[in-house]
């Protein structure tokens, strides 16, 4: 049995193009604090898989986007209100992806969002992605950054 939480998912370039690589893996043991950046997609499909084994608990605590990331985003993108990512989450017991929160040009200055509060205790799988809106898939990334901790469950 592994005491670790993996976190597998696709990259592409931009939203919407092509794979361009291997899917990206990594582990988080029991005990760890972590954070991922969570590569932007148009597509829920895309999601990050995330599996939770037996006896382990996934806290995700906070998610925010880089200042800059954010600026190059709306720049390729032409627009300033509207446009943005959101942070979606799903669970095995509710596929669908459900907005956790947004980071988009009209929010100023709100480049990280905290108390998020997401506890699941495994085993289970879940999924996130950061979806951006449909109409920039031509748009530069705009990654969400992720982070929490890794915990024994209450098993």
């Amino acid at each position: 049995m592994s005491s670790a939480i993996t976190v597998r998912q696709q990259l592409a370039v931009r939203p919407g193009a092509q794979y361009d690589t291997e899917p990206r893996t990594l582990s988080f043991g029991r005990g760890s604090l972590f954070s991922f950046p969570l590569h932007s997609t148009s597509y829920e499909a895309d999601a990050a898989t995330v599996r939770i084994p037996a006896g382990i608990k996934l806290r995700l605590t906070s998610a925010s986007v880089d200042p800059r990331e954010m600026s190059e985003f709306l720049r390729t993108t032409g627009k300033t209100s509207g446009s943005g990512v959101s942070l979606r989450f799903s669970s095995e017991e509710n596929g669908d992806m459900l907005p956790m929160c947004t980071f988009d040009g009209e929010r100023g200055g709100d480049y990280s969002q905290t108390g998020l509060g997401i506890e699941v205790e495994g085993p289970r799988i879940v999924r996130l992605a950061a979806i951006v809106e449909r109409g920039c898939k031509v748009g530069s990334a705009l990654n969400v950054n992720v982070f929490g901790s890794v915990r024994k469950g209450d098993l």
